[in-house]
C-alpha cells in the first residue's frame, strides 16, 4: 500500500500544505491541498475521498477538485467521486459548502443523474470495501463530528491507522486495541508546544506531552508518523516530541514522499 503525502501542515503557509493523503493514488483521505499539488491527470485517477471532519483544512479541494473533473464526468470519462465519511460530517459539507451559495452543488452536476460527487455515509465500526482496501472509521474527540480511519490491504496485511484532528480521546484507542491484527503504523498529530496545552485541549488538538499520554493507552507500540504540527511552532515541537516519544520509532511526515507499508 502506497501513501503520497501531498500535505501534512497544520498551518497554511507557503511550503507547507494542509492535510491530504494520497492511497494507491486513488484514494484520498482528506482533501486540504490537492489540485495544488497534483497535475489534473493525477487527479482524474481519484475515485473515492475519505473524510475526516468537516473543517476547512481538510477538505477545501474537494470543491476545486470537482470543478476540475466536471468537463470529464459531462463526457463520460470519469465516473463521480464518492464522498466517504461519519453522516453528519456529510452534511455538514452539503450543508454550508457545496450549497450552491459559497460553492456550486457538484452532487447534481453537470447533470442530476451524471454528478461529479456523491455521498456516501459510513458507520462507525462497520468496515467497507473501497476500491480493493478494507476501511473503517471511528470518532474521535474533534469538531462537532471527527472520525479517524484504518486502511487494510485484505492481500498482504499491510495498513496504516490515522486518527485524523483529535484531542484526548478514548473510543479510537479502545477499538484499536481490539483489533484482529497488531497496529503497526499510526499517523498521528502534534499540533501544538506543550506550553499551550490549554489551547490545544480548548480546540481539541494534541501536544507532544498529551500526545504520549494517548499513545500510553495503546497495548501496542506501533511505528508513529507525526502530522499537523503548526509550521510556527514545529522546531520547538519537534524537540519536545524527542523526550515525549522516547521508546518509540516515530517518523516526520513531509509534503511530497511517499511511504510504502
Amino acid at each position: 500500500m502506497r501513501l503520497h503525502i501531498l500535505g501534512c501542515s497544520g498551518s497554511d503557509l507557503p511550503g507547507y500544505n494542509l492535510t491530504s493523503f494520497l492511497v494507491n493514488k486513488t484514494v484520498l483521505l482528506d482533501a486540504g491541498s490537492v489540485t495544488s499539488s497534483m497535475p489534473l491527470a493525477d487527479q482524474a485517477a481519484i475515485r473515492e475521498i475519505l473524510v475526516t471532519h468537516a473543517h476547512l483544512d481538510h477538505i477545501k479541494d474537494i470543491l476545486f477538485l470537482a470543478d476540475n473533473l466536471i468537463e470529464l464526468v459531462a463526457r463520460n470519462k470519469h465516473g463521480a467521486v464518492r464522498l466517504r465519511g461519519l453522516a453528519p460530517v456529510l452534511e455538514s459539507i452539503r450543508t454550508h459548502l457545496l450549497n450552491d451559495t459559497i460553492w456550486p452543488d457538484f452532487t447534481i452536476l453537470p447533470t442530476f443523474a451524471n454528478p461529479v460527487l456523491t455521498y456516501a455515509p459510513l458507520e462507525p465500526g462497520v468496515w467497507v470495501d473501497v476500491v480493493g482496501l478494507q476501511v473503517v472509521t471511528v470518532p474521535v474527540n474533534h469538531a462537532t463530528a471527527a472520525s479517524g480511519y484504518v486502511l487494510r490491504d485484505p492481500a498482504s496485511g499491510s495498513h496504516f491507522a490515522f486518527t485524523g484532528d483529535t484531542g484526548p480521546t478514548n473510543d479510537w484507542w479502545t477499538f484499536l486495541n481490539d483489533l484482529p491484527f497488531d497496529l503497526e503504523n499510526l499517523i498521528i498529530e502534534a499540533s501544538f508546544p506543550d506550553a499551550m496545552e490549554e489551547l490545544a485541549l480548548l480546540s481539541k488538538h494534541l501536544t507532544p506531552r498529551l500526545l504520549r499520554a494517548e499513545l500510553d493507552k495503546l497495548g501496542v507500540r506501533p511505528k508513529i508518523y507525526i502530522s499537523h504540527m503548526k509550521s510556527t511552532f514545529s522546531t520547538e515541537i519537534q524537540e519536545q516530541l524527542h523526550q515525549a516519544l522516547d521508546g518509540y520509532t516515530y517518523h516526520l511526515l513531509r509534503d511530497g514522499e511517499e511511504i510504502v507499508f
